[in-house]
């Protein structure tokens, strides 16, 4: 279904080039999940003993049935302008919407925009042919639309229009929660910086928006002279926009650079510029493909679980656990309503969580409210 908030404009024409993600089965999956539990239990011998990226490969790597099965029904059709990771467990191809069309039947490709975006996606459901099922597990490019990341929460947007009112339609000034109220409120203290020249963290951005380092170092100028810090994020993987800073972007890589401070940081910026990309899928891949990594990412993104496929988020879940195999840690957002609640007419209310943060493979922070800081 169209998420709220989205303009149906048409049919996209059949001769317009769609990018899809085909994830191809895996193998090993049961030896994977054994050996996470493994090199994640303090009280095992193997606990820290991590795979590399060519291993994870060896691992999980589809069968030569599964990968003879798929490429031969992509040039079946034609599709010959596709690319692999280093796992092989993924394939991005490119084709025109005539041809996604005929491989997947039932889809049918449509544009919708909301504000300044615009995405390409099949309101109906697609089918794999028969033969295919085993090998697929779902082709990437179609249904889910952009997440939207609502920064400002509810209380706080709350507090801002009560202040308003109190002061005759002016807002109160208000710093706002900086960096040292953070680390005052968990008792960090200027020592407790990275030391350690191997300490690595990144965050992931999904939206078309981008940081700029001159407000970076500006921000840690005005805002870390009580703690050591970097400055400058040392490499950003993706596109990186020239145009006006965006509020999530900033707030992601300057607050991850003052609580993680000292640290040796990257940004992910898979912003989805093509129409047909899903930008969180674009970042997972990166994931299967990148031999060095920084050891935490911190993710704020979510899609309400119902919205989601059982087989997607099974897969997804697959993916997190390579990438513990790896020793890497993924923090997600909890999100702005916890566990959260789908209203029923009729008053059988349900749990409505947020997906990946129910994952069992990463690890869900929730918020911190300040009444006072």
């Amino acid at each position: 279904s169209v998420p709220p908030g989205w303009t149906h404009i048409g049919r996209v024409s059949p001769s317009y080039e769609v990018q899809l993600t085909f994830a191809l089965r895996q193998q090993g999956m049961v030896r994977l999940a054994r050996f996470v539990d493994a090199v994640s239990d303090p009280h095992s011998p193997r606990y820290g003993q991590y795979l590399s990226l060519e291993q994870v490969r060896d691992l999980v790597q589809p069968s030569p049935a599964t990968l003879m099965a798929v490429l031969k029904w992509l040039q079946g059709h034609g599709v010959e302008n596709c690319r692999s990771v280093t796992t092989l467990d993924f394939l991005e191809c490119r084709m025109p919407v005539s041809t996604a069309e005929r491989l997947l039947p039932g889809a049918e490709f449509h544009r919708y925009v909301k504000g300044q975006h615009g995405v390409v996606r099949s309101p109906l459901p697609y089918a794999v042919p028969e033969e295919l099922a085993e090998h697929v597990d779902f082709v990437g490019g179609l249904h889910r639309f952009p997440a939207e990341r609502k920064v400002i929460s509810r209380a706080w947007a709350k507090k801002e229009m009560e202040s308003r009112q109190h002061y005759g339609g002016r807002a109160a000034f208000h710093l706002g929660v900086t960096p040292s109220i953070i680390r005052k409120r968990y008792n960090m203290t200027g020592g407790d910086i990275g030391l350690l020249p191997n300490n690595s963290q990144a965050c992931a951005q999904f939206l078309e928006q981008y940081f700029h380092q001159a407000d970076l170092a500006e921000f840690m100028q005005l805002f870390g002279s009580s703690f050591g810090h970097r400055s400058q994020v040392d490499q950003v993987v993706g596109h990186q926009g020239k145009g006006k800073a965006g509020l999530e972007a900033s707030l992601d890589v300057e607050y991850i650079m003052s609580t993680g401070a000292n640290i040796s940081t990257w940004v992910f910026s898979n912003a989805g510029r093509h129409e047909s990309q899903e930008p969180f899928l674009a970042w997972l891949l990166l994931l299967s493909n990148m031999s060095s990594l920084p050891s935490v990412h911190s993710v704020s993104y979510g899609d309400d679980e119902d919205s989601l496929s059982l087989a997607y988020m099974e897969r997804v879940n697959m993916e997190f656990m390579k990438a513990a195999a790896r020793g890497l840690t993924i923090l997600f957002a909890s999100g702005d309503d916890g566990a959260g609640c789908r209203r029923v007419p009729g008053g059988n209310h349900t749990f409505r969580p947020s997906f990946p943060a129910s994952s069992p493979y990463v690890t869900t922070v929730g918020g911190t409210s300040f009444k006072n800081p």
